[in-house]
């Protein structure tokens, strides 16, 4: 039978596992992940040449062209989430859950981390995205031994008392070691995280086969020292290895994501301490260990833990999600687009940098004979000044006496090799001339061959557009997960994604359930103004003949065309309300009976000679007009909006099955055409 692992092994086990992903991500593995990335990011930069030479040195950055035309290609615009209900019963849910989720996503600016990482997606190979749940709370000041409660001015240090106690002002919680909910006051989060922070299992091909995940984080060690969320003994154990550069009495002392140098901090540095958050996926479980600390005592209970292990908290597991560019065969990282391209621009740079030169050698020199000319015909030499008149004193012809010096001119090959490798570099990236705003190539073109080549950059625009949209329909599923496990209280959501102004409270219960996450197909890529309106003008071209039939609604089809073709958000202000007609009794108090024919009132029964107001008859006494009934279609005000009339209103306009929805009976308010 297998020995339990105890904390200390764990610990041992835990820490030799991350000393094997350094080196396997080092250029000691022949490998140099790291390396090639840092690479990557100085090509992107504008940072090619390694050393300065006595000649100028060209950078012409097609990298960062290429790049930044495929990055808003697909994650430019907030993505437009779809859930579907796995039951039938939970349509209702799943309809509150895609409003909430849509909203969630623009209020917390998710979109601005995710492209971020998509930027390292592209340059590297891999980003990677933290999804968690996190709230503020201030730290719960602790009396001890009887004694009055700490006030905010203690002093910090090692010396930070006992456990519980923070000697800081007001912090965040850490949401993978302690999570703090206050009502009202929690939410979900989407970080992006540094490719170089990330840890993983150097013996998996593929994220599935991951035993455990880590990620690093810089701390002072200062503020380890007083979290009151790590042991007491533990904290006041950990140094740093490596300090900021910027203190203003640190020296030459270097810091980095890996680096810093290995001489001595001098006194004023602000020293970082590189604290550990593993998580091992096959035990799930999560602990937080520092990988500089004073000796460890074998007496100590915590061995070694800043946070001892404990069950990871989120229902989903680990809080990483990682984004994957072009898959290698048997190799958990990809490769970027960056990657395939780097010689060819740094051939480039060489092919400028020499045609730059050579342009620099071009020059006029003439020689001459002393003797033939005088001080004034060599100024009228040098002059450069047009129909100058030049003396010559020699009767010499004037060939033997004045030649050019031959001139230096930049071989015409080296044009064309400029020109091939800038084809070769599209033809690698799969980025058209057309996709970077080149004018000149398509007028050499007809519009037969630039839609064939159109079509042809699309098919790989199509393949990252696909992976956005299945990262972003994960993010999703996790955000969604986080707010049906953690989330306290009501909240209130704005709908987004329906042409309504209304406002849904929900609490947890209305987003339960099993749902399927999609992103709609091109909701993140850029919207062509010209192509759209195209496309609405198309669209009422199509419809017109349906409109003249009654099958389409007109002015349904007209708020579409506002507001799709030609981005109209109140399209509702261009229509006009007219009011529905009203019957007018006839006169001589005749009566249209249904036959046709007509009969006095006199003669029709008294109980149908009261006709309700607005349905024909005179008006009621005292000459009040009673107004035009509610339309029901038209739904409730925004402040009447609830969870359960949005999803009947939704499952009404899409065409979908109205007995989906909750039946009226069972809404705290009156159906609206009550």
């Amino acid at each position: 039978m297998a020995k339990k692992m105890t904390d200390r092994d764990f610990l041992a086990f835990a820490r030799n596992e991350l000393e094997r992903s350094k080196n396997w991500r080092s250029t000691r593995s022949g490998y140099g992940f790291d390396e090639q990335w840092r690479r990557y990011i100085d090509l992107y930069s504008g940072r090619h040449w390694d050393t300065k030479t006595g000649t100028d040195q060209l950078i012409v950055n097609l990298i960062f062209s290429t790049i930044n035309v495929m990055a808003p290609a697909v994650a430019i615009n907030n993505p437009r989430f779809v859930v579907n209900a796995r039951k039938p019963e939970q349509a209702p849910q799943a309809v509150i859950t895609e409003e909430v989720l849509n909203y969630a996503w623009r209020k917390n600016e998710f979109q601005r981390d995710f492209r971020l990482a998509v930027l390292d997606w592209l340059i590297t190979g891999q980003g990677w995205l933290k999804i968690g749940y996190k709230s503020t709370k201030k730290p719960v000041r602790k009396a001890t031994d009887g004694a009055a409660p700490q006030n905010s001015d203690a002093g910090s240090g090692s010396e930070g008392g006992e456990e519980g106690i923070d000697d800081r002002e007001d912090v965040e919680g850490n949401v993978e070691s302690e999570i703090n909910i206050e009502p009202g006051d929690d939410q979900p989060f989407v970080e992006r995280l540094s490719i170089f922070d990330i840890y993983v299992d150097p013996d998996a091909r593929h994220p599935k086969e991951m035993r455990w995940i880590a990620q690093r984080t810089w701390r002072p060690v200062v503020d380890v020292q007083v979290d009151s969320r790590y042991s007491t003994t533990q904290r006041a154990r950990v140094s740093g290895s490596h300090w900021s550069p910027w203190s203003t009495e640190s020296g030459d002392a270097r810091a980095g994501s890996d680096a810093g140098s290995s001489d001595k901090p001098n006194k004023g540095a602000l020293t970082y301490a590189e604290v550990i958050e593993f998580y091992d996926i096959k035990r799930n479980t999560v602990s937080t260990f520092a990988i500089d600390a004073d000796g460890d005592d074998d007496n100590e209970p915590d061995a070694g833990f800043l946070i001892k292990p404990s069950e990871i908290p989120y229902a989903s597991g680990h809080p990483f999600v990682m984004l994957r560019n072009y898959e290698v065969p048997d190799h958990f990282y990809c490769m970027g687009d960056v990657q395939q391209i780097e010689s060819l621009q740094l051939e480039l740079n060489e092919t400028r940098t020499q045609m730059l030169n050579y342009r620099k050698k071009f020059r006029r020199a003439w020689t001459y004979r002393k003797d033939a000319f005088d001080r004034e015909g060599i100024q009228a030499l040098e002059s450069d000044e047009d129909n100058v008149m030049i003396p010559v004193q020699s009767d010499e012809a004037l060939s033997g006496v004045l030649a050019p010096v031959p001139a230096i001119i930049s071989p015409a090959e080296f044009f064309d090799q400029s020109a091939m490798i800038q084809n070769d570099m599209d033809m690698v990236s799969g980025v058209s001339d057309y996709a970077k705003g080149n004018p000149q190539s398509s007028t050499r073109r007809t519009a037969t061959e630039a839609a064939m080549i159109a079509d042809a950059a699309n098919a790989r625009a199509q393949d990252r557009l696909m992976k956005i949209e299945l990262v972003l329909a994960e993010c999703g599923m996790r955000v969604i997960q986080l707010m049906q496990q953690y989330m306290t209280g009501e909240q209130v959501a704005r709908v987004v994604t329906l042409p309504v102004t209304g406002w849904v409270n929900y609490d947890k219960d209305y987003i339960q359930g099993e749902f399927d996450y999609e992103v709609r197909g091109g909701s993140t890529e850029p919207q062509n103004e010209t192509f759209r309106r195209q496309s609405a003008l198309q669209l009422a071209d199509v419809s017109a003949q349906f409109v003249s039939m009654g099958v389409a609604d007109p002015v349904a089809l007209y708020k579409k065309l506002l507001r799709d073709g030609f981005g109209e958000k109140d399209p509702e202000r261009f229509i006009q309300q007219q009011a529905p007609p009203q019957e007018q009794a006839p006169q001589g108090g005749m009566h249209a009976m249904p036959d046709g024919s007509m009969m006095p009132d006199s003669d029709m029964p008294p109980e149908q000679q009261q006709m309700p107001p607005g349905m024909g008859g005179p008006p009621p006494q005292g000459g009040m007009q009673m107004g035009p009934q509610m339309d029901p279609n038209l739904g409730p005000g925004a402040q009447d909006l609830t969870p359960e009339l949005l999803a009947m209103m939704m499952a009404m306009g899409s065409g979908g099955d109205p007995s989906m929805a909750p039946p009226p009976e069972m809404l705290d308010v009156p159906p609206p055409w009550a």
